[in-house]
């Protein structure tokens, strides 16, 4: 899809410079040339920014996990039967 037809910048070409580091309006306008004419695009191009509503730029957090498995995971039996595979348990906090 086209964002600016006025200089055929398309929307993959946004999303790689975005993906690439380009944060701001003017740094879009650097690389691409996009809203430099018209300018009629410019909200649409924004949108692809980070934290705007198309951007496919992640946001990453940390996730607190517990050191200690918990008591009812730590209890297994003693000895395994036969003809059986270790099955490696999971805890959802």
């Amino acid at each position: 899809m086209y964002i600016c037809v006025c200089n055929a910048i398309t929307e993959r070409q946004v999303r790689a410079s975005v993906d690439a580091g380009a944060t701001t309006l003017a740094d879009l306008q650097f690389e691409l040339g996009v809203a430099t004419c018209c300018g009629c695009c410019a909200a649409t191009a924004t949108e692809y920014l980070p934290g705007g509503r198309c951007s496919s730029v992640c946001d990453v957090r940390s996730i607190a996990v517990p050191v200690n498995p918990p008591a009812a995971l730590a209890e297994q039996p003693s000895a395994p039967a036969a003809n059986t595979y270790p099955v490696i348990q999971v805890a959802v906090a």
